[in-house]
Protein backbone atom coordinates (compact mmCIF):
# COMPACT_ATOMS: atom_id res chain seq x y z
CA UNK A 1 0.00 0.00 0.00
CA UNK A 2 2.92 2.31 0.73
CA UNK A 3 4.19 1.87 -2.84
CA UNK A 4 1.24 3.94 -4.12
CA UNK A 5 2.41 6.98 -2.21
CA UNK A 6 6.14 6.46 -2.56
CA UNK A 7 7.84 8.73 -5.07
CA UNK A 8 9.67 6.92 -7.87
CA UNK A 9 13.44 7.07 -7.79
CA UNK A 10 15.44 8.36 -10.73
CA UNK A 11 16.64 4.83 -11.52
CA UNK A 12 13.04 3.56 -11.63
CA UNK A 13 12.02 6.36 -13.99
CA UNK A 14 15.01 5.67 -16.26
CA UNK A 15 14.26 1.93 -16.34
CA UNK A 16 10.65 2.66 -17.24
CA UNK A 17 11.68 5.07 -20.00
CA UNK A 18 14.20 2.59 -21.41
CA UNK A 19 11.53 -0.13 -21.42
CA UNK A 20 9.16 2.14 -23.34
CA UNK A 21 11.87 3.15 -25.80
CA UNK A 22 12.80 -0.49 -26.46
CA UNK A 23 9.13 -1.28 -27.06
CA UNK A 24 8.87 1.64 -29.46
CA UNK A 25 12.01 0.49 -31.27
CA UNK A 26 10.57 -3.03 -31.66
CA UNK A 27 7.29 -1.61 -33.00
CA UNK A 28 9.19 0.49 -35.53
CA UNK A 29 11.17 -2.58 -36.63
CA UNK A 30 7.96 -4.56 -37.08
CA UNK A 31 6.46 -1.72 -39.13
CA UNK A 32 9.57 -1.53 -41.27
CA UNK A 33 9.47 -5.29 -41.91
CA UNK A 34 5.81 -5.02 -42.93
CA UNK A 35 6.65 -2.13 -45.26
CA UNK A 36 9.43 -4.17 -46.85
CA UNK A 37 7.02 -7.06 -47.43
CA UNK A 38 4.54 -4.66 -49.03
CA UNK A 39 7.32 -3.20 -51.16
CA UNK A 40 8.29 -6.62 -52.50
CA UNK A 41 4.64 -7.42 -53.19
CA UNK A 42 4.14 -4.13 -55.05
CA UNK A 43 7.25 -4.76 -57.13
CA UNK A 44 5.92 -8.18 -58.10
CA UNK A 45 2.53 -6.70 -59.01
CA UNK A 46 4.19 -4.00 -61.11
CA UNK A 47 6.16 -6.67 -62.99
CA UNK A 48 2.99 -8.68 -63.49
CA UNK A 49 1.07 -5.65 -64.83
CA UNK A 50 3.99 -4.70 -67.07
CA UNK A 51 4.06 -8.20 -68.49
CA UNK A 52 0.34 -7.91 -69.26
CA UNK A 53 0.89 -4.45 -70.74
CA UNK A 54 -1.37 -2.50 -68.37
CA UNK A 55 0.42 0.87 -68.24
CA UNK A 56 -2.17 2.67 -66.11
CA UNK A 57 -2.05 0.03 -63.37
CA UNK A 58 1.76 0.15 -63.47
CA UNK A 59 1.68 3.92 -63.03
CA UNK A 60 -0.68 3.70 -60.02
CA UNK A 61 1.35 0.92 -58.42
CA UNK A 62 4.59 2.84 -59.03
CA UNK A 63 3.14 5.85 -57.20
CA UNK A 64 2.17 3.59 -54.32
CA UNK A 65 5.68 2.16 -54.31
CA UNK A 66 7.21 5.65 -54.13
CA UNK A 67 4.94 6.55 -51.20
CA UNK A 68 5.81 3.30 -49.47
CA UNK A 69 9.53 3.97 -49.83
CA UNK A 70 9.09 7.49 -48.43
CA UNK A 71 7.27 6.01 -45.47
CA UNK A 72 10.08 3.50 -44.99
CA UNK A 73 12.69 6.29 -44.92
CA UNK A 74 10.54 8.10 -42.35
CA UNK A 75 10.67 5.01 -40.14
CA UNK A 76 14.47 5.10 -40.34
CA UNK A 77 14.44 8.74 -39.20
CA UNK A 78 12.10 7.98 -36.31
CA UNK A 79 14.20 4.98 -35.33
CA UNK A 80 17.35 7.10 -35.19
CA UNK A 81 15.56 9.69 -33.05
CA UNK A 82 14.41 7.02 -30.61
CA UNK A 83 17.95 5.64 -30.45
CA UNK A 84 19.37 9.10 -29.78
CA UNK A 85 16.81 9.65 -27.01
CA UNK A 86 17.81 6.36 -25.41
CA UNK A 87 21.49 7.25 -25.64
CA UNK A 88 20.85 10.70 -24.23
CA UNK A 89 19.03 9.30 -21.19
CA UNK A 90 21.88 6.86 -20.58
CA UNK A 91 24.43 9.68 -20.76
CA UNK A 92 22.38 11.84 -18.40
CA UNK A 93 22.07 8.94 -15.95
CA UNK A 94 25.81 8.30 -15.99
CA UNK A 95 26.52 12.01 -15.49
CA UNK A 96 24.15 12.10 -12.51
CA UNK A 97 25.86 9.07 -10.98
CA UNK A 98 29.27 10.62 -11.60
CA UNK A 99 28.17 13.85 -9.93
CA UNK A 100 26.91 11.86 -6.94
CA UNK A 101 30.22 10.01 -6.70
CA UNK A 102 32.16 13.27 -6.91
CA UNK A 103 29.97 14.77 -4.18
CA UNK A 104 30.59 11.78 -1.92
CA UNK A 105 34.31 11.97 -2.63
CA UNK A 106 34.40 15.68 -1.84
CA UNK A 107 32.57 15.14 1.45
CA UNK A 108 34.91 12.34 2.49
CA UNK A 109 37.93 14.48 1.54
CA UNK A 110 36.61 17.33 3.68
CA UNK A 111 36.09 14.93 6.58
CA UNK A 112 39.59 13.51 6.11
CA UNK A 113 41.15 16.98 5.94
CA UNK A 114 39.41 18.14 9.12
CA UNK A 115 40.57 15.02 10.99
CA UNK A 116 44.13 15.48 9.66
CA UNK A 117 44.09 19.15 10.64
CA UNK A 118 42.99 18.21 14.16
CA UNK A 119 45.75 15.58 14.35
CA UNK A 120 48.45 18.01 13.18
CA UNK A 121 47.21 20.64 15.65
CA UNK A 122 47.53 18.10 18.48
CA UNK A 123 51.06 17.21 17.37
CA UNK A 124 52.04 20.88 17.21
CA UNK A 125 50.54 21.46 20.64
CA UNK A 126 52.63 18.60 22.05
CA UNK A 127 55.79 20.00 20.47
CA UNK A 128 55.25 23.44 21.94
Amino acid sequence: MASFFKKKTVDDVIKEQNRELRGTQRAISRDRAALERQEKQLELEIKKMAKIGNKEACRVLAKQLVQLRKQKTRTFAVSSKVTSMSTQTKVMNSQMKMAGAMSTTAKSMIHLMTSLMALTMKRKAKIL
